[in-house]
């Protein structure tokens, strides 16, 4: 949570309470879910809970909050994990992600909903630079935890690369540990649900969601030798910024 957004200050100041409840135990399987505590800080938005309402909706942390104009304002409980979404901004659309209608909402969250409605205003006909994809290079490390519940087989053929599965079997630490120290040279596997290495870019050093690999590319592009390499980076480059 940022506490000194704007939907929590005006136009009406919200007063935002938080408690320390236990940690839900299914974020540990997400990434950065090992270094949670026992409690987080929350902060009780509604007065029914589903099943009596809806469950809600949240959108997942990855390729969200990496645009200029987009912003985490706020986490809710939920089942995609720690860093999940609930209150956010991308271009002109606010997600609201608690499900309660405003009766239902306790007197600060209204406030803060009013609150809200107020800040996108300022947004209207600001359309998203770019589109947010459900492909952030991130979920490879999700994948990876999910390695350590899953009992059917063709889960892990279907989201990991044959070689990885010859080389971890049934290791989620090793697959994760992987996938972290190749994060910057992953890209979407075309036409499955899982993630590569652009090998190709790894030589080079440099990540593939960078300025600085498409400079390199240039570069080599007046040297010796240099153009099928640089065409290789410029190619790996194009459309793995996520």
């Amino acid at each position: 949570m940022v506490p000194t957004h704007e939907i929590f200050n005006k136009p009406f100041k919200v007063d935002v309470k938080l408690e320390d409840k236990p940690t839900p135990e299914d974020y540990r399987d997400w990434p950065g879910g090992d270094k949670l505590g026992k409690t987080m800080p929350m902060w009780k938005v509604q007065n029914k809970h589903f099943p009596e309402i809806d469950p809600g909706l949240v959108s997942d942390p990855y390729g969200f909050d990496d645009s200029p104009d987009a912003e985490v304002i706020s986490g809710g409980r939920n089942s995609k994990g720690p860093e999940a979404v609930a209150i956010g901004r991308h271009g002109n659309f606010f997600l609201w992600g608690f499900s309660a209608q405003p009766s239902d909402m306790t007197p600060e969250a209204q406030k803060c909903f009013l609150n809200a409605v107020c800040y996108i205003k300022k947004f209207d006909g600001q359309k998203p630079l770019v589109a947010k994809t459900s492909s952030g290079r991130c979920w490879a490390l999700v994948y990876a935890g999910y390695v350590k519940t899953a009992s059917d087989e063709n889960f892990i053929n279907n989201w990991f690369p044959e070689d990885l599965r010859k080389r971890f079997g049934k290791d989620a630490d090793k697959y994760v540990k992987y996938y972290q120290e190749n994060m910057e040279y992953l890209h979407p596997a075309e036409g499955r649900i899982r993630f590569e290495v652009d090998e190709d870019v790894k030589r080079l050093g440099l990540s593939n969601r960078k300025i600085e690999l498409l400079d390199r590319c240039v570069r080599l592009l007046d040297v010796a030798n240099g153009v099928e390499e640089a065409l290789l980076g410029l190619r790996s480059h194009v459309g793995r910024l996520s």
